[in-house]
């Protein structure tokens, strides 16, 4: 079990690296956010962190099935 979860976060955070940097990003956003923004800053950045990674995974799921519809639609030729 350990090694199927281990492979899915190297195959997340290393052949995507689209993913985690774009996590990275996210993260020092909310973290400018939270540091700069006073009690209202930090209130928030919780959930805009929550959201910005929630908006990089739909987009990366989304990207994949492109790649896969057109994997698919080649190898039916």
């Amino acid at each position: 079990m350990f090694r199927s979860i281990w492979a899915t976060l190297v195959g997340l955070l290393i052949e995507d690296g689209q993913l985690a940097i774009g996590a990275l990003i996210a993260l020092a956003i909310t973290w400018a956010i939270a540091y700069t923004g006073g009690d209202q800053g930090r209130d928030i950045s919780g959930w805009l962190l929550l959201v910005l990674v929630l908006a990089l995974v739909v987009a990366n799921l989304y990207r994949a099935g492109l790649t896969v519809r057109a994997r698919v639609s080649s190898a039916r030729r």
